[in-house]
Order: C-alpha cells, then structure tokens, then sequence
C-alpha cells in the first residue's frame, strides 16, 4: 500500500514536469512563429538569397503548425481524449526527417535547428500525451 502511494507521487511529479514541459513548448512554439513571421533570423538562419521563391515556404509552415497546434490541443482539452497529441507528437518526429528530405529535393540548406526544433516539440507532445493518457486509481 506504501509502495503505491509512493508511486502515484511520483507519477504525479512526472506527470507535472511533462505538463510544464509541453505548455513550455507550446509558448516556444508561437513565439518562434510569430519572430520567425516577421523575418528576424535570430532563430533559424534565413537564406533568401538561395531559396528565391520559396523563401517563405518555411515561415508559413511554422505559422500553420501553431494554428494546428491550437486547434488539436483545443480538442484534447476540451474531450479530454489526449490521443491526438500523441499523433501531433509523432508527426512532428517525421517532420524533422521530413526537413532533410524537403532541402535536398529542392537543393536547399535548411537550418539545422528546425530539426532540433521539431525533435523537441514531438517528444513533448510524446511525453504528455503518454502522461496525460494515463490514470492512477
């Protein structure tokens, strides 16, 4: 009985560092977008002059990831069914390969912190999901 108790506040301390983690991520996630947006460089290198027309490929993909990510954490939240994290988790693990695939097709350099980016937001959104899903009687 002492061991589960024991447990279930571990849990809970896991369970609170994966919330703090993941809406961390989140606020990184719109203030990332929002910087990136308005063109500043100070996060991802920004290479116009090798990409031409498709310079803005990649900040408007950052801003239609936010709108995603609010739209899916909205209905988790709301259903209390965290799943879809879990699918928006593994999504953005596929896109840091993704990244890889997208710059040498179209023979571009991609900033190497959109792949760390990426990893980051997927495992946050892995973990708390997982956490989320999980109840200790």
């Amino acid at each position: 009985m002492h061991t589960n108790t024991r447990f279930s506040k571990n849990f809970d301390v896991l369970k609170l560092i994966c919330s703090i983690n993941f809406n961390a991520s989140l606020i990184i996630l719109a203030v990332v977008s929002v910087i990136s947006a308005m063109g500043s460089t100070l996060i991802f290198d920004d290479q116009t002059d090798l990409y031409g027309p498709m310079s803005g490929n990649l900040r408007l993909m950052l801003f239609y990831l936010c709108l995603t990510e609010v739209a899916v954490y909205s209905y988790c939240r709301f259903s209390g069914d965290y799943k879809g994290l879990l699918v928006l988790g593994v999504f953005l693990l596929l896109l840091t390969l993704s990244l890889e695939f997208y710059g040498s097709i179209n023979q571009v350099p991609i900033d190497e912190n959109y792949q760390w980016f990426f990893l980051y937001m997927g495992l946050s959104h892995l973990s708390y999901g997982r956490v989320s899903k999980v109840n200790i009687i």
